[in-house]
């Protein structure tokens, strides 16, 4: 049915295509072919060039998306040094980070640290931003704190995403991606008027990749995913200064994420200690090494199905000559957005019913294995007023009032026996706030910039925990229900100057403050004594940022940098552990301190109108400042190893401890750097357009190359879970014809097939034998392109 669909939407593509053989295709050019194109953004939501704005801020338009093939968000990090993906147990808890900071979470009472906008529009819960990506004009990726303008989930930066709008002239355009590997994507979006004052845009798109894991068993690819989204927008002028805009949008998506296959194992252990279970029958035709891409499991391994629903309505008024706001514009934006999915997991990664068996000491009996089921829902609303005042004068302003309303609940039910639990946690934010960002231009030169944000929110949960009388099945049950409700207020600001050494030249200063409110830990482990320590108190953060933006050589090379230095206080985190017998926890923690610190630098050249080239680099020096009572990692001596030390004492670095008041042994973690940032990471690319007289196409060659330092996947600093660094190349060919109405592509991503992890975990997946106490295991979590693939594109447009 997948690839009857997956064809179905191909032929469509194709047929429209066909449809307008001699259909206008609508073109940009520049005066110069050699120059570079002017990037416009809305990073302080007002459209400005991307080289006056002084923000740290990477644009990728819509021609570098394509040319590098990007679906996702996932994707991006590709193209954003300072940007990182942080992939959990399932889909409903995946991370984004910026300069090292990100909140993971597997609880849905706990916000992001970076916003994900579109259309200026936020997600209201993170899971939910991971979806296609289709039909976008430009992605920006604003690093730092940008709580002033896009509120209190934007304290480590933003990823704001614009779509494309409708044209005024009929156009459209088709894409068919395969890969050698079962990926397959298509799409096709048709614009323009249905009447003179009204005008449309619809995208309709397809992808399905079934994975780079094989399930032995099933005989099924793993840790894929497949998705159909749909997005329209219609646009009505019924005066010269009035616009109403309506944008729904539908996305469904069913993954199979997140399997890690085990690369390492001790021999002679048993699956949770029954000897009828062995690693040898379990794992039956999987050699451990670190190329190892084989899983075993008799359900559906993980992953979820999911479903989004939603809509935009927005008004522009352009206030008139006769008006006291002349050249202002109001705008209103409305929106609401359903997500739900229904995830499953396998927790036992056998395909036995090892539950015969298990406890070892009093058998259940059960005939099966050990899984999670469970959903996830999220339903926003949101509201902006907001007020822009005309671009063209030396005193600039945009000002707002803003309202956002997120319910959330998540059911979650593991066992039988084995990692027993089962919950219902229902979580309520709302937020008001109001927000002013002003830039005063004192001289041609120099100009000085302003903002601030005043946020209340309002928060509250409940949290239905069930208690079994015992691991047997049908055994009594009861219940513990907690709640709460807080609230807080928070003021974020922002100042800064920036100096036009030159008209091509602009350099810039500024300090900001970043908020996060309060939250909750509602997760499994849950219970009154957690319960009576929430909330966690809120995040802050104090930054501060030097840079320039520079064009160059009449306009051939745009070269940008900043430097910045921001501290975290009350950092919100899970650590992340897992028990001998496999269970994966997580606890939330306030973290002391944190700092991050570096350089970011981007450029852009047009070496000639045929040759293009560009690079971004990013040194990140994140590191924990304060967390005394952080957890220790597998490699350290066990609770029982260690002496008790008295009340109040504080290791030293790295030391792990114990004391009557910490709950099992803890590490200081001062000094020690945050998980999954490397310390360098940049890639370099580019793109050789080839004339070929005489013929009615062109061709062209592209290459990009990133590399990355080496990361620890644990925050206890696991010497087991370091990814050493890497490096990986691209390679594109291809040709266009003349006129731009087709382009046909081969491609090969990671050339030289060089393994690398999105995760490392050390421990033996639930495998021990009393006999073999110092048992090992580690699993990895490949990426997308760890193994070499290769595939092929047409584009067609009219």
């Amino acid at each position: 049915m997948t690839n009857l669909r997956f064809w179905l939407l191909a032929s469509s593509a194709a047929a429209v295509l066909a449809a307008a053989p001699g259909a206008a295709l609508a073109q940009t050019s520049t005066t110069d072919s050699a120059q570079l194109e002017e990037i416009i953004v809305t990073s302080t939501k007002r459209a400005e060039r991307l080289q006056d704005v002084p923000v740290s801020v990477t644009a990728v338009t819509a021609d570098v998306l394509e040319r590098n093939n990007v679906r996702e968000l996932g994707d991006l990090v590709k193209l954003s040094p300072g940007l990182v993906i942080n992939y959990g147990s399932q889909p409903g808890n995946f991370s984004i980070n910026m300069r090292g900071i990100g909140t993971f979470s597997n609880g849905i009472a706990v916000e992001s640290d970076v916003a994900v906008v579109i259309d200026d529009v936020p997600v209201g819960f993170q899971a939910a931003a991971f979806k296609d990506l289709i039909d976008v004009e430009r992605v920006e990726v604003l690093r730092g704190p940008q709580s002033t303008l896009f509120g209190k989930s934007a304290i480590a930066g933003v990823l704001n995403i614009a779509t494309a709008a409708p044209t005024k002239e009929f156009s459209g355009k088709g894409m068919i991606l395969v890969t050698d590997d079962s990926e397959k994507r298509a799409g096709f979006t048709v614009s323009g008027p249905i009447k003179d004052d009204l005008l449309m845009r619809l995208t309709v798109a397809r992808s399905d990749y079934d994975g780079n894991l094989k399930n032995l068993t099933t005989g099924k690819n793993v840790n894929g995913s497949a998705g159909f989204t749909a997005t329209a927008k219609l646009v009505w002028t019924p005066t010269e200064n009035l616009t109403l805009s309506l944008a729904p949008r539908y996305n469904h998506n069913v993954s199979s994420c997140c399997a890690s296959a085990i690369t390492e194992l001790t021999p002679g252990l048993f699956y949770q200690g029954a000897p009828a279970f062995p690693a040898t029958l379990t794992l039956r035709g999987i050699t451990f090494d670190k190329n190892n891409h084989f899983v075993r499991a008799d359900d559906r391994i993980g992953g979820g199905n999911s479903d989004v629903f939603g809509t935009t309505a927005r008004i522009d008024y352009d206030f008139g000559d006769g008006s006291i706001l002349k050249g202002h514009t109001l705008s209103s934006i409305t929106a609401h957005d359903r997500w739900k999915m229904i995830d499953f997991q396998d927790i036992d990664g056998t395909d036995q019913p090892f539950l015969l068996g298990f406890p070892v000491a009093s058998p259940s009996g059960v005939n099966s294995g050990a899984h999670i089921d469970g959903y996830f829902h999220a339903d926003s609303w949101t509201q902006e007023f907001r007020l822009t005042s005309p671009g063209d004068t030396r005193f600039r302003y945009v000002a707002g009032l803003w309202y956002a309303k997120n319910d959330l609940d998540r059911y979650l039910n593991r066992g039988p026996v084995l990692q027993l639990a089962r919950y219902l946690a229902e979580s309520t934010n709302e937020n008001y706030s109001a927000y002013a960002n002003a830039t005063w231009d004192i001289t041609d030169r120099l100009s000085l910039t302003g903002g601030g944000r005043l946020n209340r929110q309002k928060i509250s949960y409940k949290f239905d925990k069930t208690i079994f009388a015992s691991t047997v099945p049908g055994a009594a049950t009861t219940h513990q229900l907690f709640g709460k409700s807080d609230e807080d207020d928070a003021f974020t600001g922002k100042i800064g100057a920036q100096y036009k050494v030159t008209p091509d030249i602009m350099t810039f200063a500024t300090f900001s403050t970043g908020y996060k409110g309060q939250a909750y830990d509602l997760v499994s482990t849950f219970d009154a004594r957690i319960a009576a320590q929430m909330p966690v108190p809120p995040e802050t953060a104090k930054n501060y940022e030097v840079g320039f933006k520079s064009s160059l050589l009449n306009r051939r090379v745009y070269f940008n940098a900043t430097v910045f230095r921001a501290d975290y206080k009350g950092f919100q985190t899970s650590v992340t552990s897992f028990l001998p017998d496999g269970t994966f926890l997580t606890f939330l923690n306030s973290v002391g301190q944190l700092r991050t610190q570096g350089v970011e630098l981007d450029a852009v050249a047009r070496i000639t109108s045929n040759l293009r080239l560009n690079g971004a680099f990013a040194y990140t020096d994140a590191t924990v400042v304060d967390f005394p009572n952080g957890p220790c990692n597998n490699s350290q001596p066990a609770t029982a190893d260690l002496p008790l030390q008295p009340a109040g004492y504080v290791g030293k670095p790295g030391e792990c401890y114990r004391t009557p008041t910490t709950n099992g042994r803890v590490q200081n973690l001062a000094g020690k750097r945050l998980n999954n940032t490397p310390k360098f990471k940049f890639n370099i690319g580019g793109q050789y357009d080839i004339e070929l007289p005489g013929m009615p196409f062109k061709g062209f060659v592209g290459a990009t190359y990133r590399w990355q330092d080496d990361v620890n996947f644990s925050l206890s600093q696991d010497p087991r879970t370091i990814q050493k660094s890497y490096g990986i190349v691209d390679l594109k060919v291809g040709v266009t014809d003349r006129e731009g109405r087709y382009t046909v592509s081969a491609f090969a991503n990671n050339l030289f097939d060089k393994r690398y992890a999105q995760g490392l975990g050390n421990g033996t997946s639930g495998y021990s034998n009393p006999a073999i106490p110092t048992a090992q295991g580690r699993t990895w979590f490949p990426g997308r392109d760890a193994f070499r693939y290769f595939g092929a594109r047409l584009d067609v447009n009219f």
